[in-house]
């Protein structure tokens, strides 16, 4: 049987209390649903968001919103037992939880509450699990400022908003900078305090998270009309089937539904459950302390329950498509009787009401009108016939319209609210009074056929009576008349007495007592007594925008679908007036202005009231072709219905054309006023139109300036136009033209049947205001508009400029844009004088109104100001050549004359005012300005000519001067600055607008500071991309990075951050989200102000040291809204990188956070942002803790190592009060998690194993608890030798690797944690630990050494084909910088969000599908994160094989590992084709690792036999990077070559016999025959090395001679020929190398090498550094390799190698020296060449050539002869004698006397040279020599015999004298 699936809701006791488990609250469940619609799915917690809605105890409880959590029952007292038991739940050892404690909790929370015992107990786990962050929020605030300057900021708000949000009556208001005492937060009251608290939550949130997924479900893009439908697209697919699963549950078309009742009825009787607990009290906490807070928290709780209840409802009327039941319309207007509509409703606690009395009164009217379902009711009136009843149907069950009962009691119900003039009600009376007029209609059409019928019936009786003589046809004829009679109506009887069935309910529905007729008194009551319509007005603006904004105001939307129902059944009853329109605009626009249309999604086209009103015929003929048949004479209606349906697209294909533009570009009705002086009309002749006039002459509409001419800009041509006008029908009524005369009294107002453009009409109309010095109202003497008219104009025309910018976003192209907007433009501009256009008409309205600043302070010139400011945004999206200079002349930035009407109107107004529209708009303006910078910016870099069918300079409008740009930038800047700094002291009228100006402006500040610093742009200033921006960045950074000590003051920030944490502690915060951008964008603004304080090297900021101060701040905000927790991880990472930059001791976090709360931080820090389990935060808290354990924070490091501060939690107060909630480290839980790597994110195990691996480099302690851990280490050893990545044959196509970069690094971390554990358990004598993990390690070790895969043809090509496409800008510009964090993906190296900025109006950018740069680019980031990944487990493989070779050198198992990796470190550097530039370092690490590990072979004299093919790889690996070593030595890779060579050196040592002495020139026979019996290996070794000692040696010898001497500066260093002489040395050594003696001659011969080494000797005077003649040296001991070969000895004297040395300067001072040089002499080099070099030479010259070269040897020796005089006194030990040197190499004073182990080699050598000399010379002829000619060595052997047999007598002196 398959096992039963946990709950996740409420998992088991143990889990939870061990904080294996965290709990979803409710309130965590809404929120995270929420930061769905924002966030991308994979930086958010939706998966496990996503089980936890899926989960059945969950969805069970979601479809129960509306009932009450189920009383204690016997059930749920076992379950509870069960759960709490021993045996499940085990008492904590450490006074981490008291289960005797949350028992008692449980218990007295259900019994209080009326809640069953399980229930109960959840909310006291969860009160557990929050008392961390709950106690954060109490903790001291004593030493945080900035709180309180916050807090007064916020107190500084003039007037709060209608529907200001209060804080929750148990939450504590801080009265003081004092929190409240530990004790007291622990107490019993408290504890109990807080969890009614969260039960309260619970109770809210579950229905605010059910109100949600059921809107979810409901808002659907297009309400499924047509291919769009679909879910929004931010809202992942599983949260539209949560909220489907609820509503399928729920059966809203049903009878019952999920628990057997109507889910309406359930809803109502909710609302009745809760306002019955108002009135009668929660009867909770008996003391008399605490129960008013408790009380008021209760009541206000069930207040805010109330109105999830019925927005609810209210969604889930939207969905029904039938009338009401019976049931559930009587019920609800049942309870709106009782209640008064909510408008005479009176709880206690009557200020908390008072905040959500409109919200419930709102709901209420709109539940009302929704549930009357008026299009279906008028519809189902027409279907009822006259036979229809209710039967077959119960009556609770049938449609409300059935019902007489019903309809009756909505006819009481509605007069009673109609009599008492209920406003809240009004709606509802008016839509039942259309009901009921439609009602009425039907009943009397069926009336009336029922006595037609029974009429002709009657007359056919009496015919048939009177006649009973008739034929059979008349008979016929009757039989036929009467069934055509009967099929007249086919309902009732023929009894006159019997009403038809809607005849009946219209009887009922009319059984009110009323004066008059009942309909027309409900609806008079309705439009006159309570004012509907402005009920109506205020209901669609003062509610459904600003409390419809979740789904990002879609909501709204569809609330104001009820209201448009409404006014369009209205029509019927209410005729064309102002207030009608004043409704309908209400209806249509809500409260939204232009600013919020610019940021509405584009798939909320199809959801817009104003696409209803465009589709429907009776709004159109009704409303807006009314008003169009007034225009102009009545100028307002026609503009403000024109605006409110400019913002929707006409379904005409892809043209993305305004569906107002064919209204406005054409009509033919003019009504105007007739002056009285005007008499060239007459009347018509036709008789049928009396009220019909002909013009007899020609009517003049505005006073003639000037001929109208084309604006001065280009226009396009006249084919391109989609509409064209002329010109001359705008100002003057041609003669002939018919008009209906509206008005007859004087002057007369005449609607003219006249063809003209509206729009152009309304362009001379502007025009006609900016040439009066004042505007007046719509006089219909004048044409002079009124301001309001202005204002509507300019208003239009931006919407339609902003639908025309988003139909080229939705669907078209930036020419299809640029062309409607320049024909919009055009028509605009038809009527203006020549050198004017629309733009220079508005833009001068704008100087004008500017201009009259502040005198001009009245509503209506900033209403116009503020207008100006949208036209010259949406104009910016096509134009920006016509808005840049505008900007730069004019007033408003104040740049040619440096004062500023901005600043000026926000001091004379808006600041008095607290209402700041106008600077809104220009935070909008400045806004689009840096878009437009940067999206144009490459286009005005390198221009490029449109091509196609749109091949005209003007359509790409772009050029704009640099200069220009950078001024107007700047000086928006410097004001905007000012405005951020000075904001704090403002007040406002609407805190949102405070929260949406600081959330804007953080935006812009850090989006002008990460395009300028934000990319390695290594361009001039003026020719980078960011190049306008500069000055303003620069501007920034002088703000907000001013030094310590300056008295700039920042406090605007932490204002910022507690107003967030303020409104996150409400009990509701705002429904707006700007209050949460205000705190995310103040947080990222600092923390990129920050970073570029790192990045640009600065000193320490200001910033950083109020940051460090407001360090408890930050946690707070942590603690407060999850939101908020990734920025301020962030924040602090950036606090600890940069505090870790200073020379002392770094500020520590934990000490200014202070010790209680940095307690209660560390304890809410171990949940990792569970239960959310967001991968970018679980990552990002990681990071941080590694940064915090390895940036010198030793206090926090020690914290979160431990779970406890180094004060041992302020001497263990958590265990006095009763002990953490969770216990445990930070580094237990990575450890714990780890021990499951195989089941968390890549992301976030990567971030865990970095953390653990830096935390054990800084603490190595931390291995003691790793070893202890019973998972860990097998865990992530199993998880190496089992790892899959991606194949590194491949190339690494992107698409296929997915997150394979971060499987690499995962073992990248595991193998550098292993190499750590391995040296730990070496140092501890555990040398086992190496040999047991050796198996495991067979992937890593061929995987970290393959090749990366570095997609070398992507790379190029990419970087190729952008170059290409963008002229002058280099793909590499784009590298992201440290200002922005680093995250293998797609945005890895090239920052592609900086690129988007720079790039998204290219079409190539994107591409068609989705296939242009945008894609290629973050396949190269991909890439190159693989490679990155690849690199870090090389670095971490090479860590660990150095660690294992200090263990297991001598292991044949691990000796074939260390082999491998040589021979692949070796060939992968050969076959390496990767770019030096990218990859030299790393081949370089290959070659370092590669030697080392040779290195240990040769030193643990491995005989595996795969070392010796070594030197066949290192040969080819040096061929392959160059053998020629004045090339690579001459270059930047030469430390690559040297260690090349090493690695050549020691991989010929392997070939050397074991016995050193036995070499080339001693080999045995038997040795030659054993080389022989494997002729192939042998001589192929023997072939490489002749190869190398004739390319390397020989040739290389030479090489670095000639480079030694000729570059300057020198590129050679002595080591490179000590090098040459230890491969010549050991080539020398190996066996058969004399059989090819021959070569050798020829080789050195060919090369000189001998001649090299001697002018290197005669150099070396020359070349030595602090007289040190290292070059001389070297020289010597490369001839003295030489000569250990015999042949090659042979050679060099026959060359005259000693005469040549004898001639060089150096050997010249040597034997210049009166008293030669000792071991203690200076040089000491000097010495040495004597003694290692000259001496031994001389003896191998004399060993290899024999007798002949005895002559020369004395002859040469003698040429030394006080270097020879001092020989043969060196041991004499003489007081009285004193040597050259003062100082003792062994630090004694005097140097004579000592004796070295040179001396001794010198005299050994020098006794052998006698000794050969003098039996030579004593041979004679016999030896082949002339005895004379070998001359006598002046060196005294007896002397230096008779000395050294005294010192072996005196062994003890011996011992004190012998120095090294």
């Amino acid at each position: 049987m398959a096992p039963v699936r946990e709950s996740i809701y409420f998992p088991p006791l143990d889990k939870c209390l061990d904080g294996r488990h965290e709990l979803f609250s409710w309130k965590t469940t809404y929120i995270g649903l929420k930061e769905l619609e924002y966030n991308p799915a994979d930086e958010s917690g939706d998966e496990s968001l996503e089980r936890h809605l899926t989960d059945p105890q969950t969805l069970d409880l979601l479809k129960r919103s509306f009932t009450p959590d189920l009383e204690p029952t016997s059930e749920a007292r076992s379950t509870f037992n069960t759960k709490t038991s021993a045996i499940n739940t085990v008492p904590s050892t450490q006074g981490r939880f008291d289960i005797k404690q949350i028992k008692d909790d449980s218990l007295w929370l259900s019994t209080e509450a009326k809640l069953n015992e399980v229930a109960a107990l959840r909310i006291v786990v969860l009160e557990r699990q929050t008392r961390p962050a709950e106690h954060l929020q109490h903790s001291s605030l004593a030493d945080d400022r900035s709180i309180a300057l916050g807090a007064g900021s916020l107190n500084g708000s003039r007037s709060q908003p209608t529907f200001s949000l209060s804080r929750s009556a148990l939450l504590p208001q801080p009265t003081s900078s004092e929190s409240l005492p530990s004790e007291t937060f622990d107490s019993d009251n408290a504890r109990r305090a807080r969890l009614i608290k969260i039960y309260l939550a619970e109770q809210r949130y579950r229905l605010k998270t059910c109100r949600y997924l059921v809107i979810t479900a409901s808002c659907r893009v297009g309400d499924g009309k047509g291919a769009s439908s679909g879910r929004l697209s931010s809202t992942p697919k599983w949260v539209d089937s949560v909220g489907n699963d609820i509503l399928s549950a729920w059966d809203i078309k049903g009878v019952s539904h999920y628990g057997g009742r109507n889910i309406f009825l359930s809803g109502i009787d909710a609302l009745r459950a809760r306002i019955r607990g108002l009135e009668e009290g929660s009867d909770w906490f008996q003391d008399e302390g605490v129960q008013e807070s408790v009380e008021a928290a209760w009541c206000e709780n069930q207040i805010i329950e109330m109105v999830a209840i019925l927005e609810t409802m209210l969604v889930m009327l939207g969905n029904l498509t039938q009338m009401s039941r019976s049931g559930v319309v009587s019920s609800w207007f049942r309870l709106m009787s009782d209640y008064g509509f909510f408008e005479i409703f009176e709880p206690p606690f009557r200020g908390l009401y008072d905040t959500r009395e409109v919200q419930l009164q709102s709901l209420s009217s709109l539940v009302s009108i929704a549930i009357l379902r008026i299009p279906y009711a008028l519809h189902g009136i027409e279907s009822i016939s006259a036979s229809a009843s209710s039967e077959g149907e119960s009556a609770g069950s049938a449609p409300y319209l059935l019902n007489p009962d019903v309809c009756s009691e909505i006819s009481e119900t509605l007069v009673n609210a109609a009599s008492e003039c209920l406003r809240v009600a009004s709606p509802a009376v008016l839509a039942w009074s259309i009901i009921l007029q439609d009602l009425r209609e039907q009943a009397f059409i069926a009336r009336e056929i029922r006595e037609t019928r029974q009429s002709i019936h009657a007359a056919e009786r009496f015919r048939i009576t009177a006649s009973p003589d008739v034929d059979h046809t008349d008979q016929t004829s009757s039989r036929s008349s009467a069934s055509s009679l009967r099929r007249l109506s086919s309902t009732g009887s023929d009894t006159p007495q019997q009403n038809t069935y809607i005849e009946q309910l219209l009887d009922q529905a009319l059984l009110i007592e009323v004066d008059g007729d009942p309909v027309a008194y409900l609806a008079r009551a309705a439009v006159d007594g309570s004012g509907v319509l402005k009920v109506i007005a205020t209901l669609s603006t003062n509610f459904c925008a600003p409390f419809g904004l979740d789904h990002r105001g879609k909501w709204g939307l569809k609330m104001r679908h009820v209201l448009m129902d409404l006014v369009k059944a209205s029509l019927t009853l209410v005729d064309y007036q102002p207030d009608l329109i004043e409704t309908t605009l209400a209806v249509l626009s809500g409260s939204e202005n232009y600013w919020q249309l610019l940021g509405r999604p584009r798939e909320f086209r199809e959801a817009e009231p104003a696409a209803v009103f465009l589709e429907d015929d009776t709004f159109m003929s009704r409303l807006f072709y009314e008003a169009q048949s007034r225009f102009p004479y009545e100028t307002l209606p026609f503009l403000k219905l024109s605006r409110a349906l400019a913002v929707c697209f006409a379904d005409q294909g892809e043209e993305g054309i305004p569906a107002l533009w064919p209204k406005l570009a054409m009509t033919t009705s003019f009504t105007s006023v007739l002056p009285l002086s005007f008499a060239a009309y007459q009347l018509t002749e036709d008789e049928d139109e009396s009220s019909f006039i002909q013009l007899t002459a020609s009517l003049e509409t505005f006073q003639s300036e000037s001929a109208p001419a084309q604006p001065s800009y280009k226009r396009l041509k006249q084919s391109n136009s989609l509409v064209t006008a002329d010109s001359a029908n705008l100002r003057r009524i041609p003669e002939g033209t018919k008009g209906l005369v509206l008005s007859e009294t004087k002057p007369l107002v005449v609607r003219w049947y006249h063809e003209y453009s509206p729009l152009a009409y309304l362009g001379i109309l502007l025009h006609s205001a900016l040439m009066r010095d004042s505007m007046t109202g719509d006089s219909p003497q004048s044409n002079k508009p009124s301001p309001d008219a202005v204002t509507e104009i300019i208003d239009l025309l931006s919407l339609l400029l902003l639908t025309t910018s988003k139909g080229e976003l939705l669907q078209t192209s930036y020419f299809t844009a640029l062309e409607m907007t320049q024909s919009i433009l055009d028509n605009a501009s038809e009527g203006l004088n020549r050198g004017q256009d629309i733009i220079s008409v508005i833009f001068d309205i704008f100087e004008q109104e500017l201009g009259r600043q502040p005198q001009g302070t009245d509503g209506a010139s900033l209403a116009i100001l503020n207008r100006c400011i949208q036209f010259t945004q949406a104009l910016l999206h096509t134009m920006p050549d016509r808005v840049w200079p505008f900007l730069g002349r004019s007033a408003l930035l104040g740049i040619k004359d440096g004062d500023s009407q901005l600043s000026v109107v926000l001091a004379s107004t808006e600041i008095p005012m607290a209402k700041y529209d106008f600077l809104v708009g220009c935070i909008h303006l400045y806004e689009s300005l840096i878009n437009d910078a940067t999206s144009h910016a490459v286009s005005r870099k390198t221009p490029t000519r449109p091509k196609g069918r749109y091949d005209s300079s003007q359509l790409q409008s772009t050029g704009v001067s640099q200069i220009v740009m950078k001024k107007v930038l700047l000086s928006f800047q410097r004001i905007l600055l000012d405005v951020y700094e000075s904001i704090p002291a403002w007040k406002f009228v609407q805190t949102d607008q405070k929260f949406e100006i600081n959330s804007r402006l953080s935006t812009i500040f850090s989006q002008v500071l990460t395009c300028c610093f934000g990319i390695e742009d290594q361009s001039n200033p003026d020719e980078k991309l960011s190049g306008p921006l500069i000055p303003a960045a620069e501007h920034t950074i002088n703000v907000f990075l001013a030094t310590p000590g300056t008295e700039i003051t920042q406090d605007y920030f932490t204002s910022m951050l507690n107003e967030g944490v303020v409104q996150a502690l409400s009990v509701e915060p705002s429904n707006t989200s700007y209050w949460i951008q205000q705190t995310i964008s103040a947080l990222r603004l600092v923390t990129s102000l920050l970073r570029l304080n790192t990045l640009l090297e600065y000193p320490q900021s200001q910033l950083q040291v109020q940051m460090l101060k407001s360090v408890s701040l930050l946690a707070r905000c942590y603690t407060s809204f999850p939101s908020f927790r990734q920025p301020v991880v962030e924040l602090l990472q950036v606090l600890v990188h940069n505090a870790d930059r200073v020379d002392g001791q770094p500020a520590s976090l934990l000490g200014h956070m202070g010790e209680e709360m940095a307690c209660q931080f560390l304890e809410d820090l171990l949940t990792i942002d569970e239960p959310l389990c967001s991968k970018g935060l679980s990552a990002s808290i990681w990071r941080l803790l590694s940064d915090v354990v390895s940036k010198r924070q030793q206090w926090f490091a020690i914290s979160v190592l431990t779970g406890e501060t180094p004060r041992k939690l302020a001497r263990k107060a958590l265990s006095e009060s009763g002990g953490s909630t969770r216990g445990g480290s930070l580094l237990s839980v990575a450890l714990d998690g780890l021990s499951n790597i195989g089941r968390l994110p890549l992301r976030t195990a990567s971030a865990m194993l970095e953390f653990v691996a830096l935390a054990a480099d800084s603490w190595p302690w931390i291995f003691a608890t790793a070893e202890q851990h019973p998972y860990f280490l097998t865990a992530i050893t199993e998880y190496i030798s089992q790892v899959e990545t991606v194949s590194n044959t491949t190339q690494n196509r992107s698409n296929q690797a997915g997150m394979e970069y971060y499987k690499i690094q995962l073992t990248s971390h595991i193998t550098e944690i292993l190499a750590m554990c391995t040296h730990y358990s070496r140092q501890n004598g555990k040398m086992s630990y190496a040999k047991d993990l050796l198996p495991n390690l067979a992937y890593v070790s061929k995987a970290a050494i393959t090749s990366p895969s570095y997609n070398a043809s992507l790379q190029s090509n990419l970087r190729q084909n952008f170059e290409a496409k963008f002229r002058d800008c280099r793909l590499a510009t784009f590298k992201r910088t440290s200002l922005i964090s680093a995250v293998l993906g797609n945005s890895f190296y090239f920052d592609m969000e900086t690129m988007n900025h720079f790039l998204k109006l290219d079409p190539s950018w994107q591409g068609r599908n989705r296939d242009g740069f945008a894609a290629e680019v973050a396949r190269a980031n991909v890439n190159l994160s693989v490679v990155e990944a690849q690199i870090s487990l090389f670095h971490s493989w090479r860590y660990l094989a150095v660690e294992l070779t200090k263990s297991l050198a001598d292991d044949a198992d691990y000796q074939k590992v260390m082999v491998d990796s040589v021979t692949d470190c070796l060939r992968i550097n050969t076959q390496n084709t990767l770019p030096q530039a990218i990859f030299g370092r790393l081949a370089q690490s290959r070659a370092d690792l590669a030697f080392t590990l040779l290195q240990s072979l040769i030193k643990s004299k491995s005989s595996r036999p795969e070392i010796k093919s070594v030197l066949f790889t290192a040969w080819d690996a040096m061929r392959a990077h160059g053998s020629d070593l004045t090339t690579v030595l001459d270059n930047d890779h030469a430390a690559y070559a040297r260690t090349l060579l090493k690695i050549l050196c020691l991989s010929i040592q392997a070939h050397v016999t074991s016995n050193p002495s036995q070499g080339a020139a001693t080999q045995e026979p038997n040795q030659d025959n054993d080389s022989r019996a494997k002729p192939t290996a042998a001589n192929a070794t023997l072939f490489t090395v002749l190869e190398i000692l004739k390319i390397v040696v020989a040739n290389g010898f030479r090489s670095l001679t000639t480079l030694l001497h000729d570059a300057q500066p020198p590129r050679v260093l002595p080591s490179d020929f000590a090098l040459l002489s230890a491969i010549l040395r050991t080539t020398l050594l190996i066996p058969g190398i004399d059989r090819h003696t021959t070569a050798l001659l020829s080789t050195f011969a060919d090369a000189q090498t001998s001649r090299y080494a001697a002018t290197l000797l005669s150099w070396s005077d020359q070349l030595a550094t602090n007289r040190d003649p290292i070059y001389g040296e070297l020289s010597i001991n490369f001839l003295l390799e030489m000569s250990a070969m015999p042949a090659l000895a042979e050679s060099l004297a026959v060359e005259g190698i000693l005469n040549h040395i004898c001639n060089t300067n150096l050997i010249k001072y040597l034997r210049s020296l009166n008293k030669g040089i000792g071991p203690f002499d200076q040089p000491a080099r000097l010495y040495n060449i004597w003694v290692r070099g000259i001496l031994p030479l001389l003896l191998n010259l004399l060993h290899a050539v024999g007798a002949s070269m005895a002559p020369e040897i004395a002859a040469n020796l003698n040429r030394y002869p006080n270097q020879i005089a001092r020989a043969s006194s060196m041991f004499t030990f003489d007081h009285s004698s004193s040597s050259s040197s003062t100082v003792s190499a062994a630090g004694s004073g005097s140097t004579h006397g000592y004796i070295t182990m040179s001396m001794i080699s010198e005299a050994q050598t020098l006794a052998i040279i006698n000794s050969v000399l003098d039996t030579y010379r004593r041979a004679g002829a016999s030896a082949a020599v002339v005895s004379a000619e070998v001359g006598e060595v002046k060196w005294e052997r007896g002397r230096v015999r008779e000395d050294v047999e005294m010192w072996l007598q005196q062994k003890r002196a011996l011992r004190e004298r012998l120095v090294p």
